[in-house]
């Protein structure tokens, strides 16, 4: 790439230091020539594995990333922004952050745009996401705000789209493609903001998860199934609940991606104590918005 990439954690809108020692982890083994005892040069190449480069300016108050390879450099800007809290951001482009709640902490300027990637999804692909579109294409508006499902993006069940919503008629540049329940209700084309407005489920009675597991309030129900985008499942997709609150789903994951959760590991052989689940299920991941336990259960084909 030939332009900037920057890494910055905010506090009430200026920038606050982030965590040298992670700093220094995670670019230390792929700095060329090795990172000097302590402190940070003023300007150092690094290497990754797959042989992608890029320069980088700065130190625990910002780090700048300059004629940066995708790929594998992208994977350490990803890891940087999961261990220091600090925020992506690419020349123009929207902010990318990991909680909601750092929304608030951001200049004025780029609270409004700024995008919200769980940190299990913010992975180099995902940063790649925001930043390939070329100069000639269209920015894309910001998604409606989804607790439940923080960033549908990232997990498939939206995605990029010029066509016109069939519920509201209007061009959103984004479509949902998980699973509709309605009896007369399209298969698809429905955007986002129809279904956090809840117009979409009104309209078609529509929910767009097959149930909710648990004994929640009412109104978590309906903004689960009514006002939050689903996901496709090899069965009927259900979500799952924790602390009395619907969980926030986090995407798909196979054996690898769980074993960083062992929680959900032991949840899922809970429900498949037998051979079946050696087997390779596909997982559907979710994390607690309390307590920040992971649960997760499979479906077969």
């Amino acid at each position: 790439m030939s332009y900037s990439l920057y890494l910055w954690r905010f506090v009430d809108g200026e920038p606050a230091p982030m965590d040298e020692a992670a700093i220094r982890e995670v670019l230390g083994p792929v700095t060329v020539g090795g990172m000097p005892a302590a402190g940070f040069p003023e300007f150092w190449d690094i290497e990754a594995e797959d042989g992608g480069e890029a320069e980088v300016y700065g130190d625990g108050l910002g780090l700048t990333f300059n004629r940066f390879a995708t790929g594998d450099v992208l994977d350490l800007v990803a890891e940087l922004a999961r261990r220091t809290g600090a925020g992506v951001i690419p020349q123009d482009c929207p902010v990318i952050l990991t909680r909601e709640a750092d929304r608030g902490h951001l200049p004025e300027s780029l609270r409004a745009e700024a995008i919200v990637v769980a940190p299990e999804a913010l992975t180099g692909h995902a940063i790649q996401l925001v930043i390939s579109p070329q100069p000639e294409e269209r920015r894309r508006p910001a998604l409606p705000s989804f607790p439940y499902h923080p960033s549908p993006v990232a997990t498939g069940s939206v995605t990029a789209s010029d066509a016109p919503c069939v519920c509201c008629g209007q061009e959103r540049g984004w479509v949902y493609t998980g699973p509709v329940y309605a009896t007369d209700a399209p298969d698809s084309g429905i955007c986002p903001y129809c279904i956090a407005f809840g117009k979409a489920a009104e309209r078609y009675d529509a929910t767009f998860a097959d149930g909710i597991e648990g004994d929640v309030p009412e109104d978590v129900v309906e903004a689960v199934l009514r006002r939050t985008p689903g996901f496709v499942a090899w069965q009927s997709p259900y979500w799952l609940t924790h602390c009395g609150d619907g969980a926030a789903f986090l995407g798909r994951a196979g054996a690898k991606e769980l074993e960083k959760y062992p929680e959900a590991v032991d949840s899922l052989r809970a429900q498949w104590p037998d051979d079946r689940f050696d087997d390779g299920p596909t997982a559907y991941l979710f994390r607690c918005r309390h307590c920040a336990t992971h649960l997760a259960y499979a479906d077969f084909t």
